[in-house]
């Protein structure tokens, strides 16, 4: 059976549990939730209450969108400075290996786990399966807010890692970058509007693989190396091929990125500004339709 190329970049709730004790662990909440909203658009929710009702032992909250959205920049993960402190609010040092988790399979913790990849620290994990996983097993929850010790990390910029809006449009129909949409088919093919006040569609020449569809509906763990080899096949990454994902704001995109990661994929950029951005610009090519560049899911 195959296996995955990057393993260390997952954490199984085994080693979890055993490790809860270890002052260099740092655990991260990430829930968050996409709902309805009127207009036939949709809104997001921090899972901060869940997050009160009970979380795995010594885990801190942690908003994917406002906590990692620079304040100056919406567009942007948030700048260096800001992001060492609010690593150091977390308790996340040069020496903590942190390990984000959600309700979703992970695909909203792996915006966290990019960030910090992107400023230089690799020693970052996903839950595998995620409170999903650890619930099911019959493992503990506490109610409390942890205070962890403050810690210093510093930020180092890793480029490549984050790709912008000009190398998005250089890469369209290039035969070197192949460009992937993380978001739901509905979003992609145009068929939902993702924020009110943006076009539909996607960016024209990218490919779709919805995040949600690398992860087990049930377990919500992550497919195994074969079926996820399986999966991929069918948008035809070319070995030699740079990738950029996106999705609405980055995160699904970091999802998609992640998995890639795992996969052994190791020329894969996150398109930060995403939907959010590209879906703003009227200038901006766009296409639409589901066609032959769509995988079924969602």
């Amino acid at each position: 059976m195959a296996e995955y190329k990057h393993p260390e970049a997952l954490a199984t709730t085994e080693w979890l549990a055993a490790h809860l004790d270890d002052p260099s662990v740092r655990v991260m909440d990430m829930r968050y939730y996409v709902r309805a909203a009127s207009g036939g658009s949709f809104k997001g929710v921090p899972g901060k209450k869940e997050y009160q009702q009970g979380h795995i032992p010594g885990a801190v909250f942690v908003d994917p969108m406002s906590d990692l959205e620079d304040p100056e920049d919406p567009l942007s993960i948030l700048s260096p400075g800001r992001f060492e402190a609010l690593m150091g609010r977390l308790g996340v040092g040069s020496g903590s290996t942190a390990v984000v988790y959600d309700d979703s399979g992970g695909t909203w913790a792996a915006r966290l786990w990019w960030a910090l990849r992107y400023y230089g620290h690799d020693a970052a994990r996903v839950l595998n399966g995620g409170l999903t996983k650890w619930i099911a097993e019959g493992l503990p929850l506490e109610t409390r807010t942890p205070a962890p010790p403050a810690a210093t990390l510093r930020a180092r910029n890793r480029r490549a890692l984050r790709a912008t809006c000009d190398e998005v449009l250089r890469a369209i129909g290039s035969r070197d970058t192949c460009i992937v949409d993380a978001l739901p088919k509905a979003f992609y093919a145009g068929r939902a509007r993702l924020y009110p006040s943006h076009r539909t569609g996607h960016i024209a020449t990218a490919r779709n693989l919805p995040a949600q569809a690398n992860v087990d509906k049930t377990t919500q763990t992550l497919l195994t190396a074969e079926d996820l080899a399986s999966l991929w096949r069918k948008v035809g990454i070319k070995p030699d091929q740079r990738v950029i994902t996106y999705c609405g704001s980055g995160v699904y995109g970091a999802f998609d990125l992640f998995v890639l990661y795992v996969m052994g994929y190791e020329n894969v950029s996150l398109y930060d500004g995403s939907w959010m951005e590209w879906g703003a610009n009227p200038e901006l090519p766009v296409e639409m339709g589901p066609d032959n560049k769509t995988l079924d899911s969602n």
